[in-house]
């Protein structure tokens, strides 16, 4: 006989599959040209649908299995019953696909990277399947919100949440998250809707390269290389929306590149829906206009304007409730703007960009010996240009000292790791499994040493190519996008080395250019080269679940895929409260929930998500049907009518009736 979570990923598998193929018959139905540009507009469609049905389900609170299925099925039918009065429109289908793939594969940097590629994120979903989110802001508030809307049947306000950012962000990410919460019933599968961005970032990256002028193998090289960068390979398999956001911005640059009117439209769908996952999408708003505004005829602009306000009206809804919930556009939340010189903040930055992210402000970068020594390359290089009197050698040498005065930065810090690893396996060192002060996450870690030198080899060989007319000029404002972005951030907030992933649709956007280096095959083993070493480090010592090496030496006696333990782990986490969550309240009890803002609220669920959690309100009443009541650190109450069940030294109480 089935069991519940069998059935809820049955549940799942089928009403996902629904959900592509409405999304793959409707993008039959507007008569698209390419295979590229019909996978996205069924990724973006398909979008589209979830958070649309979400939204219409919620307005009744009626968001629950039965009636999500339900509406699931009948947009199927709606969108079967277009097709077939369009006649049947048949997906174009890639010409001669098998052997384009053969052709890929038969260039052995591709193969090698795409093998890398395929081992690496297979990996990463098996963690991702069989091990609880554990990142701290998925905690806070990412799966909390879902879980939340999940038990009110709506996408709505939360009453008395103790962390405004349940509420006031813009939901579309989280409402993918909550719909797989439904529809399985429990946990397990939220990661996917990063995972299935990734994808589709890919596919984009490809696509992009494709209409700026490469050949198959470079968007191919491209699209393989982005999904190998770090942060990516540590973003995919979280509940965060950083490369949700980057995969809908991607989508929309690349229709955006295209003339007819239905491909303006999904652009505009596309950045809508990014509007409506993530504000950090405006700081990618100038670049994403300068390159389409490049790649396009000037007479172009204005409707490409028009569409592009369209799509950022609808995208903006959310702001919409937080004005009617607040009177507040913005709910209420500010950000940090910070009191340090504008060009200080865009050094930090800049730092984080180049290298792995150390303490804040003391890379290896910024150490005055460093320093010292690139300003020594930089005059060696200057020499040759002049001494040489030869642009071409002046530019090698430019170059050459460029990727070598960030490149070595890097390499000292992942020779840092590596000896710690050593020291670590012969039993000579304790402590963290990394150097002290080094973070690394799904949310400080930057792009890499492969993305790096990509950046730098792509600017001038781009240059050269936009000269010799093989390649659209809108490539050099894709490369240029990376740093016109870090300067918009630089002035909007405050310096943060948690700020490197929400540059991932600008790296995007420059790796679509990457695939210049393929023809160049020192630069492109180089880049494989320099990928495989990462990744090595990557899986084993920064993922932000306990896997890889870190489960050869540590508490081998211990369960290190427990619930408790995974959340508790991840840097404001009580082993000992979390334990007792897990373990000791029954799964369907009713909890009160008194905590300060920035505390975990996740763990106070089960995986199933069948606990009812409710927030003691400003006026510290707890609701008359909780049967347990959680305070978390910060927070005290008047008990005198409850029993204590536990109190930690970390500041958490347990307590019930």
């Amino acid at each position: 006989m089935a069991t519940l979570a069998e059935v809820g990923t049955l549940v799942l598998v089928l009403s996902g599959g629904a959900v592509a193929l409405t999304g793959g018959v409707l993008a039959a139905s507007v008569r698209l040209r390419s295979t590229v540009s019909f996978l996205l507009a069924t990724y973006l469609l398909a979008s589209a649908e979830i958070v649309a049905a979400s939204l219409v389900l919620s307005t009744g609170r009626w968001l629950e299995r039965d009636a999500l299925v339900v509406v699931i099925g009948a947009t199927l039918a709606v969108a079967l019953a277009c097709w077939i009065r369009l006649g049947r429109p048949v997906p174009p289908l890639p010409a001669g696909g098998a052997a384009s793939v053969r052709a890929l594969v038969r260039d052995p940097v591709v193969a090698t990277l795409g093998a890398l590629a395929v081992v690496t994120h297979v990996y990463v979903l098996a963690v991702a399947l069989t091990v609880p989110q554990g990142i701290g802001d998925a905690l806070l508030y990412h799966l909390p919100r879902a879980a939340l809307w999940k038990q009110q049947h709506s996408v709505a306000y939360v009453n008395d949440a103790p962390d405004e950012r349940v509420n006031t962000f813009p939901p579309n990410a989280e409402i993918e998250s909550m719909a797989s919460m439904i529809l399985s019933g429990g946990d397990r599968y939220v990661s996917l809707v990063q995972f299935l961005a990734l994808a589709f970032i890919c596919v984009a990256i490809f696509g992009i390269a494709r209409r700026l002028g490469f050949d198959r193998r470079q968007a191919a090289f491209a699209a393989l290389l982005f999904s190998t960068f770090t942060v990516v390979v540590l973003q995919a398999p979280t509940a965060l929306n950083d490369l949700v956001v980057a995969s809908l911005l991607s989508v929309c640059a690349y229709f955006a590149l295209g003339t007819p009117r239905r491909e303006l439209t999904l652009a505009a769908l596309a950045l809508g829906l990014a509007l409506g996952t993530k504000l950090t999408a405006v700081f990618a708003l100038p670049a994403l206009a300068l390159f389409v505004f490049a790649a396009q005829p000037r007479r172009t602009w204005m409707r490409l304007a028009l569409f592009g306000a369209a799509g950022a009206v609808a995208g903006s809804y959310w702001l919409g409730v937080n004005l009617a919930e607040t009177g507040r556009l913005d709910g209420g939340v500010t950000l940090d703007e910070g009191a340090d010189p504008i060009a200080e903040r865009l050094w930090l930055h800049l730092r984080d960009l180049l290298e792995l992210s150390d303490e804040e402000g003391k890379g290896f970068l910024v150490s005055p010996t460093w320093s010292f020594g690139g300003f020594v390359v930089a005059l060696v290089a200057a020499a040759a240009f002049v001494v040489l009197g030869r642009r071409r050698a002046g530019a090698r040498a430019m170059l050459v000292g460029a990727a070598v005065f960030v490149a070595v930065p890097m390499l000292v810090i992942w020779a840092r790791v590596a000896e710690h690893v050593l020291d670590r396996a012969r039993g000579s060192a304790s402590g963290a499994r990394v150097p002290e002060g080094l973070y690394e996450s799904a949310m400080h870690s930057s792009y890499g040493l492969a993305f790096v030198v990509g950046l730098l080899a792509a600017g001038v060989l781009v240059v050269c190519a936009v000269r010799l007319g093989t390649v659209s000029v809108a490539a050099i404002m894709a490369l240029a996008s990376v740093p016109l972005t870090l300067v918009f951030l630089s002035i909007a907030l405050a310096y943060d080395p948690q700020h490197m992933r929400y540059l991932a649709f600008p790296a995007a956007l420059a790796t679509a250019t990457f695939g210049v280096v393929l023809d160049r095959r020192i630069l492109a083993w180089t880049s494989v080269a320099l990928t495989a070493g990462t990744l090595v480090v990557t899986l084993g010592y920064f993922s932000p679940r306990p896997a890889g090496l870190a489960l050869l030496r540590e508490n081998r006696d211990s369960d290190r895929t427990s619930r408790w333990l995974v959340q508790a782990e991840s840097g404001r986490g009580d082993p000992e409260a979390f334990r007792f969550l897990e373990e000791e309240i029954p799964t369907d009890a009713t909890l009160a929930l008194a905590v300060v803002r920035d505390t975990y609220l996740y763990p106070v669920w089960d995986a199933g998500l069948r606990r009812t959690v409710l927030f003691v309100d400003e006026n510290e009443a707890v609701p008359e049907e909780a049967e347990w009541l959680v305070m978390g650190p910060g927070k005290s109450l008047d008990t005198e009518s409850w029993r204590l069940a536990l109190a930690t030294e970390g500041g958490w109480r347990i307590l019930r009736r």
